[in-house]
């Protein structure tokens, strides 16, 4: 009795009876076999109902039970394929695959920001935002249009033209020339009425725009007088009809519409500006979560391409990763 009560007190005997106990709990836990680490792949009612309703979009019916058979089959052969090429890496490095999740992302943002509606408060400063950018166009150079067209009223002019045919004129551009050398003298103004050929077209517009201008006289001729500013006799310019002599009497520039006018137009456009911008934050987030880190080489350019005023990260130091 006492050899028995010493040898259950061995150390060694409390092992092997450990041992064999968590033997038999994970024999039995694993009685079927591998299936344990066998990774599960899941398919949802959703997701059968998602295989109708494209089957249904595409062939106007609902599938047969065969077909529906089939589709399950194709769903699951993809998730397997598509799980497996995962686990080989084959997704790393592919620039399909890389441009689809980005723009899966994207679409991500772009939902949640355009639950994002603007207040009234909100058009008003994006619309003189619109105003101050056009003064500030206009006043930088002679083209009156900036920024979205659709906000914009059309730029108009008003002028009055002398037409040179060249059907009944040797060289109609030297004849302008010549005339409008003669419009220059102290009596030329008084003889502007008796120059020129007859012309099936009127010898003044009043507060055209380019549109009208263009259908009289031809693209390239309108574009270019709405580049000349009011003033003296100017040319000549040549258009679908001949050669012409203009002087300019007034030019009215692109001006913003009025705001309930364009409201709709300010509140897309506010969508647009708030997307954006989500998106410059996000990105400005993914900066500071991931280390970008470029070759010696290119270092100057990483910085430069990530210098984006509108985000506060910036690339990290450069490190020279060549072995």
């Amino acid at each position: 009795m006492i050899r028995r009560a010493q040898l259950l007190k061995e150390p060694l005997l409390h092992f092997l009876v450990i041992g064999a106990a968590l033997f038999g709990v994970y024999a039995w836990l694993n009685r079927d076999g591998n299936n344990a680490a066998v990774q599960q792949v899941h398919l949802a009612a959703s997701d059968v109902g998602w295989l109708k309703d494209n089957f249904a979009q595409e062939q106007q019916r609902q599938p047969t039970a065969a077909e529906l058979r089939g589709l399950v089959r194709d769903f699951v052969k993809e998730t397997l394929l598509a799980r497996q090429a995962q686990e080989l890496g084959l997704d790393k490095d592919d620039i399909v695959v890389r441009r689809r999740l980005a723009q899966k992302m994207t679409f991500l943002l772009q939902d949640d920001s355009s639950r994002a509606t603007p207040s009234d408060d909100d058009l008003h400063r994006l619309y003189e935002a619109q105003r101050t950018q056009l003064q500030v166009s206009q006043a930088q150079s002679n083209q009156s249009q900036s920024g979205s067209a659709t906000l914009l009223t059309r730029p108009r002019i008003s002028f009055k033209h002398i037409f040179f045919s060249r059907d009944q004129r040797a060289d109609a551009a030297a004849d302008a020339r010549q005339a409008l050398h003669e419009l220059s003298q102290p009596d030329g103004a008084a003889r502007a009425a008796s120059m020129g050929d007859r012309a099936s077209i009127k010898s003044e517009f009043r507060n055209a725009d380019e549109r009208a201008v263009a259908n009289q006289f031809g693209a390239k001729f309108a574009a270019r007088i709405f580049e000349l500013e009011p003033g003296p006799w100017q040319g000549p310019i040549e258009s679908l009809q001949g050669v012409h002599l203009v002087r300019i009497t007034e030019r009215v520039p692109a001006q913003l519409r009025p705001f309930d006018e364009i409201r709709d137009e300010l509140a897309g456009m506010w969508q647009e500006q708030n997307q954006r911008a989500s998106e410059e934050r996000y990105f400005a987030g993914l900066l500071k979560k991931y280390q970008v880190v470029g070759d010696q080489s290119v270092q100057a350019l990483l910085d430069a391409a990530l210098a984006d005023p509108g985000t506060a990260a910036k690339s990290v130091a450069s490190q020279n990763t060549t072995p």
